[in-house]
């Protein structure tokens, strides 16, 4: 008698395989499953704080396909969102009134933003900076959601068979299959997905209208609701006026240096000494009270002596590095074309900053450092030494853009070594200056002192002190420990000079700003940029020339000049 082939299986291939096999299958599929459900969850739900030009707002995202700015009672701005499929975004701006008498001007928010027309003007001048600034912190909470759901759902399975002895689909399957369990189940989960995603697909149409000053904008076709629509309507021809005003100035201002950079020999011959000629020290160069912040004293030490060239080596023997130097840009965006054009037409090494990137140091002026980073070639490193006008928030803002912030370390680059710090003071417009951490500049300069002279004894000598406040390298010029230092925080420029036993170089603002606050539209005063040549082999500083954009936009290149030599490097 034949044996009779048993039942024919629903998954035959499923049950030829190994247990091992299908333990990894199942395994692999139930992480996929919930990974991909924890992701829809961080993604659908994420929210964060962030800048939108000066304010700070809300950000929340949605599945109704809009781009939704609410102002409170101003109103909102509503537009089609830029992501494909259900994704958009609600924000809502902080620092709007919500208790607003429509008939009373003195309870109006619209003088208040009529005041901040520049700072609009810079945001629409780089919106890409503001969105590349919410969406890194959407993102990073969408990360942090997913993370936190994915790994609940697994304790959560884990628990289940840990509960059930190994048997949790077992359970599972006995369970729906008791009367009514499926379709009970099937109802709540649909009810709870409609609760969840319908009132964020729900597309309202608004009330309100796109004012005709917006077409030919980024903003073209977008909805205006509320007491906004009249105010965008009414003085939106303004900010569009200094919008374009503001990008036209300083494309010109970024076409004249690329002009006049790519007109030049390349590379431009080293401005050396003259053989036996001696590069005597500028005098006493202590700050005067007028052009100093305040809080600053002047220095308690003069340049003195002479510097002579020594034995420098023959230009052929020489194999120089270019870096482009800024300092005290606070906040001009606008300048960052500008920047970014002197180190693309330069093939500078790094760009410089002595610091005073922003103007407060809150946490809104992230803006500020995305779109001067967005503006800088990607492949050039940015290294920074921040000023008293900068935070911690701040330096921690240029670390996420992938700039190098000195905190009392050495970063080199090409060969040339660099030591720096944070300045340990905050200064913000209208409250004046507070310690940020406990030490004074003149501590951190004996600090950074100590620190340059162990490297020089260990044989691994620093090149370059970069730090903002010039007091803050007086210790290593007096010790000798450090050729070169360079800064900014006067508004003015000093040097290059003999400083007791180094040479001191003083950038003044690099945004046109002849106080600290904010610079914002054409520049009303002319701002500088400088360019300096270091040796690769022996990290001496070579030549440097200034770049002095004016405030017609037109640029004025300096000569090469030789470095005055140190004493201590003679």
């Amino acid at each position: 008698m034949q044996d009779q082939p048993g039942p024919r299986r629903r998954w035959e291939w499923w049950h030829r395989q190994r247990p091992v096999t299908r333990k990894t299958i199942r395994t692999a599929l139930a992480l996929l499953g919930t990974g991909l459900v924890a992701l829809v969850f961080g993604v659908s739900s994420a929210s964060a704080t962030a800048s939108l030009g000066p304010h700070e707002a809300d950000y929340h995202v949605t599945l109704d396909s809009r781009i939704s700015l609410q102002m409170g009672p101003l109103g909102a701005v509503i537009i089609d969102s830029p992501v494909p499929g259900p994704l958009g975004a609600q924000v809502v701006v902080h620092e709007i009134p919500t208790d607003i008498d429509p008939t009373d001007t003195d309870e109006s928010p619209v003088p208040g933003l009529l005041a901040d027309l520049a700072a609009y003007g810079q945001l629409f001048s780089h919106p890409e900076a503001a969105v590349a600034n919410a969406v890194r912190a959407l993102v990073s909470d969408a990360l942090g959601r997913t993370t936190v759901a994915w790994s609940l759902m697994l304790v959560l399975i884990a628990a289940g068979r840990l509960a059930s002895g190994g048997h949790l689909r077992d359970e599972v399957r006995h369970a729906l299959a008791r009367p009514g369990v499926a379709a009970l189940g099937s109802a709540a989960l649909v009810c709870g997905a409609a609760a969840v995603v319908v009132p964020a697909t729900v597309r309202d149409e608004p009330a309100g209208y796109s004012p005709a000053v917006l077409d030919g904008t980024p903003l073209e076709g977008a909805v205006i609701t509320g007491r906004l629509a009249d105010v965008v309507a009414v003085y939106g021809g303004q900010i569009r006026e200094a919008v374009e005003e503001n990008n036209a100035f300083y494309a010109d201002a970024a076409d004249n240096l690329a002009a006049a950079l790519d007109a030049e020999p390349d590379p431009a011959p080293v401005a050396l000494p003259e053989p036996g000629e001696t590069d005597p020290s500028r005098g006493e160069v202590p700050p005067s009270p007028e052009a100093t912040e305040p809080g600053d004293e002047p220095d308690a030490t003069s340049a003195t002596g002479e510097g002579t060239a020594g034995e420098l080596p023959a230009p052929e023997d020489l194999d120089p590095v270019l870096f482009v130097m800024v300092a005290d840009v606070h906040c001009n965006v606008g300048m960052g074309t500008v920047i970014g054009t002197a180190l693309e037409h330069t093939g500078a090494a790094a760009l410089l900053d002595a610091g005073d990137t922003v103007a407060t140091g809150t946490s809104v002026e992230s803006y500020c450092i995305d779109a001067i980073a967005g503006d800088l070639p990607a492949d050039v490193p940015v290294l920074v030494s921040t000023g008293n006008h900068d935070s911690v928030e701040t330096a921690e803002q240029e670390r996420n853009v992938g700039w190098n912030v000195l905190s009392g370390d050495v970063a080199e680059i090409e060969g040339i070594r660099f030591l720096g710090d944070t300045d340990p003071t905050l200064t913000s417009i209208g409250s004046g200056t507070v310690q940020e951490r406990e030490e004074t500049v003149d501590e951190m300069g004996e600090r950074l002192a100590d620190q340059a002279c162990q490297a020089r004894e260990a044989g691994d000598p620093v090149d370059v002190l970069l730090v903002h406040n010039p007091r803050a390298g007086l210790a290593s010029m007096e010790r000798g420990c450090v050729p070169l230092q360079l800064s900014g925080h006067w508004h003015r420029t000093e040097g290059p000079e003999v400083l007791d036993q180094g040479v001191r170089y003083v950038s003044t603002s690099s945004g046109g700003g002849a106080g600290g606050g904010a610079t914002v539209g054409p520049l009303t005063s002319d701002a500088e940029i400088t360019l300096l040549r270091l040796d690769r082999e022996t990290g001496r500083a070579l030549d440097f020339r200034r770049i002095v954009i004016g405030t017609d936009a037109e640029v004025d290149i300096g000569a090469w000049e030789p470095f005055p030599v140190a004493p201590s490097a003679g």
